[in-house]
């Protein structure tokens, strides 16, 4: 009965060993886990700030590619403006001599 006793505790022992080896790498693991989530969502952060960036920059770009157009439009309109005064004047001189 002993020699059964002492066999049980061994077993007991080589159990709580291979127990507390795998409590250790458990430990380890949800420390690991738990620094990629934080990493996550640093990079979660970094990711809006970027995304807000971009749609400054966006912004931005569509004002400045909306400027020659607007400078194109108005010296069109001043081109127009210009030429139809002279073709006015012709007539008028014409009209008046």
């Amino acid at each position: 009965m002993a020699e059964v006793t002492s066999e049980r505790l061994v077993k007991v022992e080589e159990r709580g060993k291979s127990n507390t080896h795998r409590i250790d790498r458990l430990e380890n693991l949800a420390e690991a886990i738990h620094r990629q989530n934080e990493n996550t969502a640093r990079l979660a952060e970094k990711l809006e700030t970027i995304d807000m960036t971009i749609e400054a920059l966006e912004k931005r770009l569509s004002e400045i590619e909306r400027q020659p157009k607007t400078k194109l439009n108005a010296f069109s309109t001043a081109f127009v403006t210009a030429l139809a005064s002279a073709v006015f004047s012709m007539i008028a001189t014409l009209l008046l001599s």
